[in-house]
């Protein structure tokens, strides 16, 4: 099976898993090693990459530092306190107000903003990740690919020619074969969902959140699904919930002691964020609604509201206002890093670079090497063309954090600006290439030998980095591009 047909199938039982009738299963089929036979470490890094590239032309992805960070921090607490602690994981958000996540082989998590406001506490948003990061964990992805290896050969290769063949006649030939492994799927998936729950119960035990959090939120799903089918979460149609599992995930849950939920405050900051600038269209009704809330006393924490409230009057232009409300919320709390890095914009977007500076600059005195913050002070820097002292905080980060594309891509930009393209290119090929487009990389580094000039050290180096991606996509059974 190659890497195509794959993802094809991978594609297919994303579709074919709907909600339906549950079956008691306390076990797991035994399928022994043959999961790893389907879908080996590398392919499963490969799956997820051509995965992501996909599904980023047709979502809307969310590039905010802050969201990112705090999200990405989230995870990665989780999964170190999962059964496989030295797995890597990546985390990203997608603009969309329904209630979805969803995880692919490869470590790659996304959540839906919708599903991160409909939380009522970080532990029920820590209880989806630890969900899906047991989805990985277990490789049920491949275990679903070794499942359908079983099924008769016909069916299997009606399925594929399906996928190849595209258009209404590659629908036809799914839909034909559809009926006949559809069951037989459904049922692990079903058993992939207890699982998940079992384990994820266990990182959030491990975590130091409370592992009620799971079937609380669950349940609170249910109830708002009940009744009305063609309105439920995304969440359900490709997790289906049944009673019965739920009464499960209560009983494993009750297992273990209860946990306090923590200081919630960067959590409901994020969810107020989130609100703010990716929860409408239109930034002066956002804006309003905040007000609204305010003014009728109808929120859930107060300190988040007025955060809201200010960042909705920044995205609508009224930096002022905006202002003039993020210091009042300074006052009271004066190191924390989300109302420095508020202000910070607040001022770069009016217009008022060096008060901007003077903020990054106060901030970074309490908060030293902070990658968020230096990143959006960056991102000042070079927008006023400040670029000297831009390339110098990017290159101290980079000796610690060289797999962090944004790190690349601001440097790209800093590089360029001032004129130096050879490392304009090679940053951007570098972004590229930990943002895991390979053949994009190359192209950079191609372009980035025109400006190698007379400079051997410089021809060298590009030609040098040329051969080792090329060596990394023929190990991984890729062509090289022409």
């Amino acid at each position: 099976m190659n890497f195509r047909n794959t993802l094809g199938l991978i594609l297919l039982f994303s579709v074919l898993v709907f909600a339906a009738p549950a079956r008691s299963q306390n076990e797991l089929p035994d399928l022994g090693d043959y999961s790893a036979s389907v879908l080996s470490a590398a392919e499963e890094q490969k799956l997820g990459r051509e995965f992501m590239r996909e599904i980023r032309r047709q979502l809307d992805f969310i590039d905010d530092l802050e969201l990112l960070a705090y999200i990405n921090r989230l995870g990665e607490h989780l999964a170190k306190n999962s059964d496989q602690p030295n797995r890597s994981f990546s985390f990203f958000l997608v603009r969309d107000s329904t209630l979805n996540a969803f995880a692919v082989p490869g470590g790659y998590i996304t959540m839906h903003t919708g599903l991160i406001t409909a939380t009522q506490h970080e532990a029920e948003l820590a209880s989806v990740i630890a969900h899906e990061i047991a989805h990985i964990t277990q490789s049920h992805m491949a275990r679903m690919l070794a499942q359908a290896k079983r099924q008769n050969i016909p069916a299997l290769a009606a399925m594929i020619a399906g996928i190849l063949l595209g258009g209404q006649a590659g629908t036809a030939a799914i839909a034909a074969t559809q009926a006949g492994l559809i069951e037989k799927q459904l049922q692990y998936s079903r058993t992939f969902e207890e699982e998940a729950d079992a384990i994820g119960i266990n990182t959030l035990a491990r975590a130091n959140y409370d592992p009620m959090a799971m079937p609380v939120f669950f349940n609170r799903l249910q109830q708002y699904s009940r009744g009305q089918e063609s309105f439920a979460p995304e969440f359900l149609r490709t997790h289906p919930l049944t009673y019965s599992r739920i009464a499960e995930s209560v009983s494993r849950a009750e297992q273990f002691p209860r946990v306090e939920n923590p200081d919630e405050t960067q959590f409901l900051l994020m969810q107020a964020k989130i609100r703010a600038l990716y929860g409408g269209t239109n930034p002066a009704k956002v804006a309003n609604s905040f007000a609204a809330r305010l003014e009728a006393n109808n929120f859930e924490n107060l300190t988040a509201e007025r955060y809201g409230h200010a960042l909705a009057l920044m995205s609508n232009g009224k930096y002022d206002q905006a202002r003039s409300k993020m210091l009042a919320l300074l006052e009271e709390d004066p190191d924390r890093l989300s109302y420095l890095i508020a202000l910070g914009q607040i001022e770069t977007m009016a217009g008022r670079p060096d008060s901007a500076v003077e903020v990054f600059e106060a901030a970074q005195a309490k908060h030293p090497d902070n990658l968020v913050l230096d990143l959006y002070f960056v991102d000042t820097l070079v927008g006023h063309e400040r670029y000297a002292e831009a390339k110098k905080i990017l290159k101290r980060h980079l000796l610690v954090h060289r797999e962090n594309p944004r790190l690349h891509w601001l440097l790209a930009r800093a590089e360029g600006e001032s004129g130096n393209h050879l490392s304009a290119h090679q940053e951007l090929a570098e972004y590229h290439y930990y943002s895991g487009n390979l053949y994009e990389a190359l192209r950079q580094l191609t372009l980035a030998k025109k400006y190698t000039g007379d400079s051997f050290y410089a021809q060298s180096s590009v030609t040098a980095r040329i051969e080792e991606i090329e060596q990394q996509l023929l190990r991984s059974g890729e062509k090289l591009p022409k």
